[in-house]
């Protein structure tokens, strides 16, 4: 083979590895004109629009990048419009082993329940201070430095449970975020029934700490139209 096709194919091979590194831990969550419906029901042209554009990821890796291998991954869908960021989660999971047991806003839903959290700081990279929201699989919320003016829905089905969430960008120290813009995220789910029920940390970013309260690790999170 000569030289220079031999060059020309090494260099092929490294854009694209380099593109594909560069693909992981980005959602581009697009605008809609129309809200989601917070119901725990994942039917909305919301959310179709955000699997067109983008707008998706998987709750795939427990901590140290290590792939999940039992099933128990979460899809995730993310959008936004003037006034609010949506965030879906379902949850694969049996019904008879879901753990829920906190009913009560404010609870320290990470200590007893399955859960799921999204991390945001509205910076990239991820700086502090960042705000994390906690939602259990009855619709129990809490996090965001105490503030529980955003809504929540959950449903547990046979195979799975959804997590529906708007929460309002004042909330965010008014920041409004415009096409264009890039802050960090990261969604993650904690399972009770695992680690000998001491409960287990799985998320979307790949992570390379031993942690998910660092926000340089959060991953990129796109405002598009």
């Amino acid at each position: 083979m000569k030289k220079w096709l031999l060059k020309t194919l090494v260099l092929a091979v490294f854009f694209a590895v380099a593109f594909a590194a560069s693909a992981e831990g980005i959602i581009s969550a697009p605008y809609v004109r129309r809200a989601p419906v917070v119901d725990g029901v994942l039917d909305d042209d919301a959310w179709k629009i955000a699997e067109e554009k983008g707008g998706t990821g998987k709750i795939a890796y427990l901590l140290n990048a290590v792939p999940i291998s039992d099933g128990w991954t979460s899809d995730v869908w993310v959008c936004w419009d003037d006034d609010f960021l949506y965030v879906a989660f379902k949850n694969y999971q049996p019904k008879n082993t879901v753990v829920a047991v906190s009913v009560n806003d404010g609870d320290p839903l990470w200590t007893n329940d399955d859960e799921n959290e999204i991390f945001i700081s509205t910076t990239y990279p991820g700086s502090r201070p960042y705000y994390q929201a906690i939602m259990n699989p009855l619709g129990t919320k809490s996090g965001l430095n105490g503030n529980l003016d955003w809504d929540v829905a959950a449903e547990i089905y046979d195979e799975y449970w959804v997590v529906e969430v708007a929460i309002p960008f004042y909330i965010f120290d008014n920041y409004y975020p415009e096409i264009g813009d890039e802050w960090s995220i990261n969604l993650t789910r904690r399972s009770h029934a695992h680690a000998g029920g001491n409960g287990e940390w799985r998320c979307w970013s790949d992570l390379v700490v031993n942690t998910f309260l660092d926000p340089l690790t959060f991953g990129l999170l796109e405002f598009v139209q």
